[in-house]
C-alpha cells in the first residue's frame, strides 16, 4: 500500500527509476537533424504535388494572370516553409474534394495527396523553414515534478 492507501503497482522501484531515466523529457515543435531534413524533403514533395491538385480546383477554369501565379506562390511558400500548416491544410481539403468529385482513375492519387498533406499538417514544417525562424524553436520539458503536473507529495 502507498502512503495514501492506494495499492502500489507490481513494478519494482529500481525498474521504475530505470524507466523514468529513459523517458524522453522534451518535445521539439520544429525538429532538426535527420527529422528536419526529412520534413524539408516532404515540403518539397508536397509543393510539387500542389500543381496537379490545384489544376483540378475551380480556380483552374479562370485563366487570368493572378490565377496562373497562385500555384507557383503556394509551391514556393511550401518549399521555404512559410505558412506550411495552413497551406497544407488547404491543399488537403482540395485533394479531398478531388477524391469526392473526380473520376475514379484519379481518386487513389488524390487520396494519396490528401494523406501526404495531412501528414505535413500534423508534423509541421521542421527546423529548416521560415516558420521555425519566425515563431522560434520551442522545447517543452516534461519534468516529473513541474508546477503544472503537481508536486508529487
Amino acid at each position: 500500500m502507498g502512503d495514501r492507501g492506494i495499492p502500489e503497482p507490481g513494478v519494482h522501484s529500481s525498474a521504475r527509476c530505470r524507466y523514468r531515466g529513459t523517458m524522453v523529457k522534451f518535445l521539439s515543435r520544429h525538429p532538426d537533424g535527420a527529422a528536419g531534413a526529412a520534413l524539408a524533403l516532404m515540403r518539397v514533395s508536397c509543393a510539387l504535388l500542389a500543381f496537379p491538385v490545384l489544376a483540378h480546383s475551380p480556380l483552374a477554369a479562370f485563366r487570368s494572370g493572378f490565377v496562373v501565379i497562385v500555384p507557383e506562390v503556394i509551391a514556393l511558400a511550401l518549399v521555404t516553409g512559410l505558412g506550411t500548416r495552413s497551406l497544407a491544410f488547404l491543399l488537403a481539403c482540395m485533394a479531398i474534394v478531388d477524391v469526392l468529385t473526380v473520376r475514379s482513375g484519379v481518386r487513389l492519387t488524390s487520396a494519396a495527396h490528401a494523406i501526404g498533406y495531412a501528414a505535413l499538417v500534423l508534423l509541421g514544417p521542421g527546423a529548416y523553414s521560415i516558420d521555425a525562424m519566425v515563431f522560434g524553436r520551442r522545447v517543452v520539458r516534461l519534468d516529473p515534478h513541474s508546477p503544472d503536473r503537481g508536486s508529487g507529495d
